[in-house]
C-alpha cells in the first residue's frame, strides 16, 4: 500500500515538474540523447528511488534550463527524461539520488468503529546523505552527443534508515 501510495506520489510529481501534462515541446528545449543510469545500493538494484541530473558549471547555461529526472525501476533503472522527453541535453552533471520510505506507524483508535486506524507515518532517507545532495554526490556523468546512448551503473552504498 505504501509502495504504490509512493510511487503514485512521485509519478505526479513527475507530471507536474514534466510540463504539466503539455504536449507540445517547448521551442528552447535542446537536443537530447539517450541516457540510461542503473542505481545499485550495496550492489543490488535500488527500485523507487528518485534521480536528478544537475548540471555542473561547465554545462551550457541554455542546457540547463529543464531539469532531468527520472525513478528507477525494479531492476534499478531509469530512462533520464528532461521536460517529460526521453534523454537529456548535452552537458556535464552531478548524478543526485534519493529515496525516501514512510514507516513506523502511528495508530489512533476510531471512536465510531472502535478499531485502530492509521493516522500517519514517519518519513525515513534510507540513501546515505552524500548521494542525496549536489555538493557532496561523487557520482559525474558527461553526455557528449557523439557515438550511441550513455549507460552507466552507480552504486549509493549501504542502505541506512534516517529520520527525514
Amino acid at each position: 500500500m505504501l509502495r504504490i501510495l509512493f510511487s503514485l506520489t512521485l509519478f505526479c510529481v513527475l507530471f507536474f515538474i514534466s510540463g504539466c501534462g503539455n504536449n507540445s515541446r517547448p521551442k528552447d528545449l535542446p537536443k537530447l540523447y539517450p541516457c540510461i543510469i542503473t542505481i545499485t545500493q550495496d550492489g543490488k538494484p535500488l527500485e523507487g528511488a528518485s534521480v536528478e541530473l544537475a548540471a555542473t558549471e561547465e554545462t551550457d547555461q541554455n542546457n540547463t534550463k529543464y531539469k532531468s529526472l527520472a525513478i528507477t525501476d525494479v531492476e534499478g533503472k531509469v530512462a533520464v527524461s528532461t521536460y517529460g522527453y526521453k534523454g537529456v541535453p548535452i552537458g556535464k552533471y552531478k548524478v543526485v539520488v534519493t529515496k525516501n520510505i514512510d514507516d513506523d506507524p502511528i495508530y489512533k483508535t476510531n471512536p465510531s468503529t472502535g478499531r485502530e486506524e492509521i493516522i500517519s507515518y514517519k518519513t525515513y532517507k534510507t540513501v546515505e546523505p552524500q548521494f542525496s545532495d549536489v555538493k557532496t554526490t561523487p557520482h559525474k556523468i558527461e553526455i557528449t552527443g557523439k557515438g550511441k546512448k550513455v549507460e552507466i551503473t552507480f552504486d549509493v552504498g549501504k542502505a541506512i534508515k534516517v529520520k527525514f
